[in-house]
């Protein structure tokens, strides 16, 4: 069995876990760790439950303000996102409406390189999500820079198994939390899906954070669920993560892939996406 690893507000258990040692002799350390695996982390927050993301994009605009975007798990922000039937007396039938709700995230302060001292807590907008994918995108409604961005794993790569990772989240709510490991297995099917493992230990909380190639300190994934045993005891160091492969193509589709291409800008491809919209409504 699999479970996601979104953490609910109404109840937060502490279980002890053990943990696999790791030794991983590629991973960074001191600031450059900080900046390139945790300072881009942040935590998301709905009315019901708390999760991870990270800052994939913080970019001038062609108003000269600030564009930055949030990528996490569709499951961190579900609850945001609902689904009615309503009358429209234009049409004389029932349709269907969606309402997004304002999601919070927080982006945390630090002193002394490591300690955590506090946070700045942003509201953001669900612009994209796809619900069987797990996946979703965020908007923050700052138009400020973020100080730390992640660097994505370039498109036309793919990791291998025994690379050395490192996954980072707000395990249970705490700010971010890194954890070393290997890359174990890649394209595991789940849904006709694809997912990757790695060993670095992750836990409830890390869903919609991040997993890193070590050396490059790369993006190459999100955390999103775990197996569970017995009576729901987390496998927390078989983490199953989204390929970023796989995001890019969902990105692409919808039209966002300025966040990964720096050759094509933000108004250029959200003018497509608005067109191709309005083509499908149109084929209706």
């Amino acid at each position: 069995m699999l479970i996601v690893l979104g953490v609910s507000l109404l109840a937060i258990g502490l279980i002890t876990l053990s943990v696999l040692p790791a030794i991983v002799l590629g991973a960074m350390t001191g600031l450059e760790a900080h900046e390139k695996y945790i300072y881009p982390i942040v935590r998301v927050s709905t009315d019901m439950g708390t999760g991870s993301g990270s800052i994939i994009y913080s970019t001038l605009n062609t108003n000269n303000k600030y564009s930055t975007y949030i990528l996490t798990n569709y499951h961190v922000i579900s609850d945001a996102v609902s689904i009615s039937e309503e009358w429209d007396s234009d049409l004389a039938k029932k349709v269907q409406r969606e309402k997004r709700a304002i999601v919070y995230v927080e982006l945390f302060k630090y002193r002394d390189i490591s300690t955590p001292i506090g946070t700045l807590r942003v509201e953001a907008d669900i612009v994209i999500y796809n619900k069987d994918g797990d996946m979703a995108l965020l908007k923050l409604r700052t138009e400020e820079e973020a100080p730390y961005v992640t660097t994505l794993y370039g498109p036309s790569k793919e990791p291998q198994v025994m690379d050395e990772s490192v996954a980072v989240g707000c395990s249970l709510g705490f700010p971010p939390v890194p954890s070393v490991g290997v890359i174990t297995r890649l394209n595991f099917q789940i849904d006709s899906l694809p997912f990757h493992m790695s060993c670095s230990q992750i836990i409830y909380g890390n869903s919609g954070g991040a997993i890193f190639l070590a050396k490059t300190g790369e993006l190459i994934g999100i955390p999103s669920m775990v197996p569970i045993v017995g009576w729901g005891t987390p496998i927390s160091h078989m983490g199953l993560f989204i390929p970023i492969s796989r995001v890019y193509s969902w990105l692409s589709e919808q039209h966002y892939d300025f966040l990964y291409d720096k050759s094509k800008s933000e108004a250029e491809c959200l003018d497509n996406r608005k067109e191709d919209i309005k083509d499908r409504k149109n084929g209706q």
